[in-house]
């Protein structure tokens, strides 16, 4: 079956052949042999579909790379200073990766041993933590833990962040607050921080960048000038980080 993209692509293409005969033979032919002019000439040269499909995915392409290095530019306050955000690594490091997560998500479980690797292999790394719950409401309870923790006790944040994302499963506020138990937290202390404005801000913030960078799952990792979309690997975050250098 054809992808609605490829036909809508191919569609496209048949519209501008059917133009430049109709303009070239506007009173010599009509419509139907102008239809099978075109017809004829796709069928005998059907590479030009496969072109116009990478000329179109490349010009795409490129002007998401702009638009999105547009957007970098604008937020860098929002994305790299924000005081609202919970900051791990070296806080005083002069590179600078920020990661936005979910801790139910399976592929940000996985890509903390990754993380944790470049922290130890950078010691001038500084990680920007954007909690961005999206995949269920023990996410989100989670999420607002962690903020509400590095607001009230905020020298438990790192070790309650990876004790999240270590977590087999998080499927009940029990499994949230047995987590923050294990670490060492004061659940009397956090929880009425739960709806701080600090934390809405955080979440609410995190949406809105998530949506101007076009970034529509987790993890995603931003190195610079870079927008890492997915579990990447640590050698190419790591190429990442060394580009900054």
């Amino acid at each position: 079956m054809l992808k609605p993209s490829f036909i809508k692509i191919a569609g496209v293409l048949l519209g501008s052949l059917m133009l430049v005969a109709c303009a070239a033979n506007a009173d010599d032919l009509s419509r139907d042999d102008v239809e099978q002019i075109v017809r004829d000439y796709i069928l005998e040269n059907p590479e030009i579909i496969s072109d116009a499909i990478h000329i179109l995915q490349e010009r795409a392409e490129n002007e998401q790379a702009a638009q999105q290095a547009a957007a970098l530019t604008e937020l860098q306050g929002a994305l790299f200073t924000n005081d609202l955000d919970p900051i791990g690594g070296n806080p005083d490091g002069s590179l600078t990766l920020v990661e936005f997560f979910d801790y139910n998500c399976g592929y940000c479980k996985r890509s903390n041993s990754v993380l944790q690797a470049l922290i130890a292999d950078n010691p001038n790394l500084r990680v920007v933590y954007k909690e961005w719950p999206i995949l269920s409401e023990t996410s989100a309870l989670a999420a607002r833990v962690a903020l509400a923790v590095n607001l009230k006790q905020p020298e438990y944040y790192e070790a309650l962040h990876r004790a999240f994302l270590e977590a087999s499963s998080l499927r009940s506020e029990k499994d949230v607050w047995n987590v923050v138990k294990k670490v060492g937290a004061d659940r009397a202390i956090i929880e009425p921080a739960l709806r701080a404005p600090e934390v809405e801000q955080h979440l609410q913030q995190t949406s809105v960048l998530a949506q101007q960078l076009g970034i529509t799952g987790t993890p995603a990792f931003i190195v610079g000038d870079q927008v890492l979309k997915g579990a990447y690997p640590q050698e190419q975050i790591q190429q990442a980080i060394d580009s900054q250098s």
